[in-house]
């Protein structure tokens, strides 16, 4: 199937083949017949399949020359729980705006408000924002939010992650109910489905792969190993695989600034990407990360959603994140478009729990493969079978009359008594007490 056998524009087939596109994926098949009709939809698939493409081709058919004119008011409104995802977006769509004679404008914390108010002040076709930055343009009245038709939510699961459920409801209660809205992700959760359903109607749901699925492009590799060996295993890793590229994974922000700082210590280029860094330097750390000039990216799970980086070797999971489902978005960055990625995982004992949690969300188990010198004693030969079920073992009879001796006739357990290996450990203790205490009072 081509994209001209979707019913798209002839403009727009044109932008798509410059582009390099060449036929759609799953998602963009199922999506943009949908979006074409004008119906409201609810929709997921994996990460790395196309889905920005799947909502915009069609939202920007829906807007017509005469629309564009004057680009008096906003038409088409993304909404995305982050910066990064939200910049994505809005490089995607540029070639395709420009070539269409649209106005696009990206409104986010961290931009210039005033060069934001003068953008909006021009005439906008097209607004991708961040909810929070969103609302504040919306409440302060720059953006006639009735005037809206197609509202796309991006990323919604994390919408909700991150908080934003609130601002989301605003902004749905403003808008008309004609409105065309479109909630898109990767994974939908209850929550996302309540929404959903309390504010489109009626609403079509798409949904291609089930949670936990991902991209056969991918593989996977577990590698048990000691907490205080995870350092050095990772630039093992790193220096043996000879990655370009590697997108490193971190749970906490302390962690990030501490492993990039080790990282830098093996002489490698490292950038940092988390929250408390402000936007400038987020975008830099990226932009870097993107020509090559660094090798590593150390990010928290801020950039597990949206970011698309070409080339991208490998993602390595330093450790299992607090929401599982964001680690299928964090292997999602590598192995995407159809082509091949690896991602790996370090996983130290105290993390057997959550290994087992994931595993619930995934399906199936990560292949483990055992390093010797970096892994612990209890899996070296055997892998991580410490979250198999374990088996219960049979009593032997002489335990079983042990237990029955030591029960009264009432059922209630006799007082124990020093007997068998213990005696002679209780004897010394005892012994050793009594000499310490003459001891003692021989000093006063």
């Amino acid at each position: 199937m081509s994209f001209s056998s979707l019913k798209l524009s002839t403009p727009l087939i044109g932008i798509i083949e410059k582009e390099g596109y060449t036929n759609p994926t799953p998602i963009q098949r199922k999506l943009i017949p949908v979006l074409l009709d004008g119906h409201s939809a609810i929709a997921s698939a994996q990460t790395g399949s196309g889905k920005t493409l799947a909502y915009l081709l069609p939202l920007l058919q829906l807007i017509t020359p005469e629309d564009t004119a004057k680009h008096s008011y906003p038409k088409i409104f993304i909404l995305s729980p982050t910066k990064e995802l939200a910049q994505q977006i809005y490089e995607v769509s540029k070639p395709f705006v420009s070539a269409l004679g649209m106005h696009a404008v990206l409104l986010q914390g961290g931009g210039r408000r005033t060069d934001e108010i003068q953008r909006l002040k021009r005439g906008v076709d097209m607004i991708i924002a961040t909810p929070q930055r969103a609302l504040e343009h919306i409440e302060a009245r720059r953006i006639d939010i009735k005037g809206i038709r197609h509202l796309v939510v991006d990323e919604a699961d994390m919408m909700f992650d991150l908080g934003f459920v609130g601002y989301l409801e605003k902004i749905f209660e403003s808008m008309t109910e004609r409105s065309q809205k479109i909630i898109v992700s990767a994974t939908i959760t209850p929550r996302v489905v309540k929404l959903a359903k309390a504010y489109i109607k009626p609403l079509k749901r798409i949904e291609l792969d089930p949670p936990g699925k991902i991209a056969d492009t991918i593989t996977q590799v577990l590698y048990p190993v000691l907490r205080s060996k995870k350092e050095a295993l990772l630039a093992w890793l790193i220096s043996s695989g000879q990655y370009e590229k590697v997108l490193l994974f971190v749970r906490k922000k302390e962690l990030a600034d501490g492993v990039a700082e080790s990282l830098r210590g093996w002489n490698y280029k490292v950038g940092i990407l988390h929250g408390e860094r402000t936007h400038q330097e987020r975008k830099k750390s990226l932009h870097a990360f993107r020509e090559g000039r660094y090798q590593i990216l150390v990010a928290t799970d801020i950039a597990a959603r949206g970011l698309d980086i070409t080339d991208l070797d490998v993602v390595i999971n330093y450790d299992i994140p607090h929401v599982k489902h964001d680690f299928i978005h964090r292997v999602g960055r590598t192995g995407r478009a159809g082509k091949e990625g690896v991602a790996i995982t370090l996983v130290s004992p105290d993390e057997i729990e959550q290994l087992n949690d994931l595993h619930k969300v995934l399906g199936s188990r990560i292949k483990e493969v055992i390093l010797p010198e970096y892994a612990p004693k209890e899996v070296k030969a055997r892998g991580f079978l410490l979250h198999a079920p374990q088996r219960k073992r049979k009593s032997s009879p002489a335990k079983k009359q042990s237990v029955s001796s030591g029960m009264s006739a009432k059922g209630k357990k006799r007082k124990t008594t020093k007997r068998d290996g213990f005696k002679a450990f209780d004897a010394a203790k005892k012994t050793k007490e009594t000499q310490s205490k003459k001891r003692g009072r021989g000093r006063k």
